[in-house]
């Protein structure tokens, strides 16, 4: 395709202001920006100043940690950006594990904006779907979203045959929808007995409940889901390219007894499968996961002032 010019920004920019002033809100929800996607600072800027000037408060909506940022510059930009346009940051996480401050050092300078909502973990399920007796059974092993989960997809299809407790137990492997199709073709053609490739689950989170063991990346949906269901997890986190946020917030968890926690340089499908027969039942601290009702709780209190 061809670049992306001025042309097309000035598109997008006037189609948001239109949508803007046609909806009349009573409130402009935007998610992480400024503390992520500056990128589209083209369109976002004019609709904070548009918000401004009539009067819309603005609440942006952003997870308990930020990817580093190496310029302070942008940090600084962060910063000012979120003094001068938000009404508030719900940040959400929980300020017993971390406070913002943890990944955006200038976080006292916007202290009075941040409320943290806890994490927005889902709904407990009632019947999971992989026990027969009421008992955690097999091994659920995910990839996130399937791009950079195929070393860890290969080592947890070999570690199956070294598990001292689960070598004879069901293990299924979700390698996510962008796993490239001719590797799952070779990977389903050789798999061995006991052990079910997917690419998707559509009752993901009811297995994850019935499982004996968890093994994922650490990202945050999937470990709000291993929160939320109690169930013993191994995770591997993602940390290429400067991705810092699901190493760091999975060696806190760790340090707290909630998660294990390994490292996928060095990782063997020997080492895997230890620590898979070694996962425990999470510690019992607590942790809030009501976010998404105290989210929607204090977007309508601020709502209910403004009218």
């Amino acid at each position: 395709g061809n670049p992306l010019g001025d042309d097309w920004q000035e598109k997008r920019k006037n189609q948001l202001l239109a949508a803007f002033k046609s909806s009349s809100p009573k409130l402009l929800l935007i998610e992480m920006f400024p503390f992520g996607r500056r990128a589209f600072r083209f369109e976002l800027i004019p609709l904070f100043d548009a918000a401004k000037e009539a009067g819309v408060p603005v609440i942006c909506s952003v997870r308990d940690l930020l990817v580093r940022k190496k310029d302070i510059r942008k940090t600084q930009w962060m910063h000012d950006t979120a003094r001068e346009y938000l009404d508030a940051v719900l940040v959400h996480g929980d300020q017993k594990l971390f406070g913002f401050d943890r990944s955006f050092e200038l976080a006292d300078g916007i202290a009075d904006l941040i409320t943290y909502t806890g994490y927005v973990a889902p709904t407990l399920p009632s019947r999971p779907s992989n026990t027969g007796n009421g008992h955690r059974q097999g091994v659920l092993v995910s990839a996130g979203g399937g791009a950079v989960g195929a070393d860890l997809i290969r080592l947890a299809i070999a570690a199956r045959a070294h598990s001292r407790n689960y070598h004879d137990a069901k293990w299924d492997i979700v390698t996510g929808p962008h796993f490239p199709s001719a590797q799952f073709e070779m990977l389903n053609k050789d798999l061995p007995d006991g052990v079910v490739l997917h690419r998707f689950l559509s009752d993901f989170r009811e297995r994850m409940a019935g499982a004996a063991v968890s093994v994922s990346q650490a990202g945050y949906n999937t470990l709000m889901d291993v929160l939320a269901t109690q169930t013993p997890a191994v995770m591997v986190p993602f940390a290429e390219g400067g991705e810092s946020e699901q190493t760091e917030r999975a060696e806190v968890l760790a340090d707290e007894g909630v998660i294990s926690l390994l490292d996928l340089d060095g990782l063997s499908a020997q080492s895997l499968a230890k620590q898979i027969d070694n996962a425990r039942q999470p510690s019992g601290i607590k942790i809030a996961l009501d976010g998404a009702k105290r989210t929607a709780s204090i977007i309508a209190e601020k709502i209910k002032g403004q009218a």
